[in-house]
């Protein structure tokens, strides 16, 4: 909509995992190497995590354009499935042709003749698990009986797993010492910092025209988008997409504090929560609590008589020790 008057070939803040927009701050470029060096030299299992939004996507992204021929992948980003449907759905990232009555045995074998196949070709199979924190114990056993073919010399199935703070909780599960014992490479991807963040803005409005931008964001406008953003590139791009609309609509190539502030109260949803005080509706029949929380009545507990004369209790002593 705005590209003709900032002069972009295309939209610089868009939130698509583009290899083109991939900015390699030193942590970015670290994980990249890790991964990369996981797949080409055949370590078996790298560990990624990062806040949601960090850059987790866009860097399997670039990682892929980076193999390139030299890997065949298989990138799973669904990942509320058991064991089973999650090796179905690797062989069909993988091209592996199954049976209609396959079982389990038939799959591991169908993966495990693919990945012989590439190594003769001098590939590997790289699997890839996006958003791993919602894998189910089984489902990660499962991975880890792939992670055991291989040959005198070198693993045939390389294993990315991707996924947001909490996935380190789901490792520490006992069932799955086997597996985290063979994780060769990890990092965890942070915020930006807010240099990071003026030069990740600065280095996406140059890739989007191909030379200077015709468009300037002030550094009261950079700090508000910072604070606001707390430096997770997801939110800094809905930001300064949303503040360019802003100046494209008020004809200006100027964004200043003003505009992104605009941007942020008009054009950015809040999700606030309701908060309910529960000294505002704990008192009354179960209708009146239910009418005055928002519930229905069934899922309001009646109080039972030991509870209440509790409460009764408590209420008479509090009033003897004010008189």
């Amino acid at each position: 909509m705005y590209e003709a008057f900032y002069g972009f070939d295309v939209l610089p803040f868009a939130n698509t995992p583009n290899a083109r927009f991939f900015y390699q701050s030193e942590q970015h470029a670290e994980a990249l190497a890790k991964l990369v060096y996981t797949v080409q030299n055949r370590r078996g299992i790298a560990l990624v995590t990062g806040q949601i939004g960090c850059g987790k996507t866009m860097l399997i992204r670039s990682m892929m354009q980076r193999l390139g021929k030299h890997a065949s992948m298989a990138l799973i980003n669904n990942t509320r499935v058991n064991g089973e449907q999650l090796l179905r759905l690797i062989c069909a990232e993988l091209g592996v042709k199954l049976a209609e009555n396959s079982d389990k045995s038939d799959i591991l074998t169908g993966i495990r003749r693919f990945a012989q196949a590439e190594h003769q070709q001098g590939r590997t199979v790289a699997i890839v698990i996006d958003e791993a924190q919602a894998l189910p114990v089984e489902a990660f056993e499962e991975l880890r009986l792939l992670t055991n073919l291989e040959n005198e010399t070198q693993k045939l199935v390389q294993l990315l797993i991707l996924g947001q703070p909490e996935l380190a909780n789901v490792l520490r599960h006992p069932r799955l010492g086997p597996l985290t014992q063979r994780v060769s490479m990890y990092c965890h991807l942070e915020p930006m910092s807010e240099v990071q963040m003026a030069q990740y803005i600065a280095f996406r409005l140059i890739r989007a025209s191909g030379q200077r931008p015709n468009v300037d964001f002030s550094t009261a406008a950079l700090k508000l988008i910072y604070k606001k953003s707390r430096g997770i590139p997801r939110m800094v791009n809905l930001i300064a997409d949303n503040a360019l609309l802003v100046g494209y609509s008020e004809d200006t190539r100027f964004i200043d504090s003003k505009i992104v502030n605009r941007a942020i109260e008009k054009h950015m949803p809040t999700f606030e929560a309701t908060v309910v005080h529960l000294d505002d509706v704990l008192h009354g029949t179960r209708e009146e609590i239910a009418l005055r929380a928002g519930l229905d009545t069934d899922v309001v507990i009646p109080q039972t008589d030991e509870a209440t004369d509790q409460q009764a209790s408590e209420t008479t002593e509090s009033e003897v020790a004010r008189g």
